[in-house]
């Protein structure tokens, strides 16, 4: 029973260490992209890649993502989520497609904000409801020396 116990203790601190899951900040940024997006379709993945995750506190981490985008047949109104399979992508002539990046923060295992930022799809600004292009939004920076995730 003692090791047992300590077996389960052992998974619990292995879970709460504080690192993000890369898989989880990635989904975040997609959810929220497909509330700031102009699209009236979801926005689903294509590539992805966690560019770095780094402690910037005791207990706070970031996580940067890149990922590309395409619209689905699936409407934002439909109650489906953007990886539903029968949300399958648009037909490449009508489909909105952008490359996007995301930095996702996190403080206690708590996620705390959400950065998306996308070329090639044009966001709603939730301050005024205007859209906004974010057409040359991203730099894009190619570092070989770090491994893909």
């Amino acid at each position: 029973m003692k090791s047992f116990l300590l077996t389960i203790a052992a998974v619990q601190i292995l879970h709460c260490s504080g690192i993000p899951s890369p898989k989880d900040a990635l989904r975040a940024s997609v959810i929220k992209l497909n509330r700031i997006t102009e699209t009236t379709n979801l926005c689903g993945i294509t590539r992805r890649r966690v560019k770095d995750i780094y402690r910037t506190g005791k207990l706070s981490y970031k996580v940067d993502l890149t990922f590309s985008v395409k619209e689905t047949v699936c409407s934002k109104n439909s109650g489906l989520e953007f990886d539903d399979p029968s949300c399958r992508f648009c037909s490449k002539k009508t489909a909105e497609e952008g490359l996007c990046r995301s930095r996702v923060e996190y403080f206690a295992d708590e996620l705390m904000d959400i950065d998306v930022q996308c070329r090639g799809l044009k966001t709603v600004d939730s301050k005024s409801g205007s859209f906004e292009s974010t057409e040359n939004s991203i730099e894009e920076h190619n570092d070989d020396s770090r491994g893909r995730h």
